[in-house]
């Protein structure tokens, strides 16, 4: 499964473990749905419980996932357990490792990390009473922490020599940030209708 010359490689082994993997990992959006719904007021409890049921059973995510092995349901899961973190004071630093671990697992998600940097900057290492005043020891402690989630995710291939291949792989601005296949189906002219 691992080598490139085996690119039509598949085993009936292979494909219970992608799916089994899939599955299991979903138990993480059932824990943040379960998370959302008990952090929703009181008024909107059964909103929450009607979303996260429709989030759970969405067809695009169950076929797609299970099908096509994205692990999309385990990354809705860590972005939606960030953001119910997020809205107490208590876990704000909790919030920022569990969405600095959804940036280690899909770049993707790094559309969303300035909105996340304010508002961790703001909740968590400026002082609510004037941003002005700026609490050293929370921005230590949020530095730290999100520097072991990426060390941890990255120290590895660092310590290999590979994170120039990481990096281009993950940002391939040589070829153009598009897919191969759909840079010719944009390049050509629209027919008259």
């Amino acid at each position: 499964m691992l080598r490139i010359n085996n690119l039509e490689y598949d085993s009936w082994q292979t494909i219970y473990f992608q799916r089994s993997t899939v599955i299991i990992t979903e138990l993480v959006l059932v824990y943040a749905l379960q998370r959302f719904v008990e952090s929703s007021h009181t008024a909107y409890k059964r909103a929450a419980q009607a979303a996260a049921v429709s989030v759970l059973l969405s067809p695009g995510l169950l076929i797609i996932d299970h099908i096509h092995f994205q692990y999309n349901g385990v990354m809705y899961g860590l972005l939606l357990l960030s953001l119910v973190l997020a809205r107490q004071k208590a876990t704000l630093l909790a919030s920022g490792l569990v969405f600095a671990a959804l940036l280690c697992m899909k770049h993707i998600y790094l559309y969303l990390a300035p909105a996340y940097f304010v508002f961790l900057l703001r909740m968590y290492c400026l002082s609510p009473r004037s941003i002005f005043r700026i609490q050293f020891a929370n921005c230590v402690k949020l530095g730290v922490s999100i520097l072991a989630v990426f060390a941890g995710a990255f120290g590895p291939f660092a310590l290999k020599g590979q994170l120039p291949q990481i990096l281009s792989r993950l940002f391939p601005f040589s070829r153009g940030l598009c897919h191969a296949y759909w840079a010719p189906n944009l390049a050509k002219p629209i027919p008259n209708l």
